[in-house]
């Protein structure tokens, strides 16, 4: 697990959920202390943003990668 004080140094208030694979868990670990050390802004992968109401539209762009998509972020 990455403590959140990881992501309030480079992300401020947003969160990545995920899942992950068999060796993951160290390319996750490696990616958040690259993004707390700023040699790494996620943000521009972020193309595309839905509320929770529009999640099925949501699955249906990310799934298919319309519009030039990369990852969608999901809020409340």
């Amino acid at each position: 697990q990455v403590p959140y004080n990881a992501f309030a140094a480079g992300l401020g208030d947003y969160k990545i959920v995920t899942t992950l694979c068999p060796g993951g868990k160290e390319r996750m670990r490696r990616l958040m202390l690259m993004v707390q050390s700023k040699r790494f802004d996620p943000l521009p992968l972020l193309t595309h943003r839905f509320t929770l109401d529009k999640i099925v539209e949501a699955y249906d762009v990310f799934g298919s990668r319309r519009d030039g998509c990369l990852k969608v972020a999901i809020k409340p």
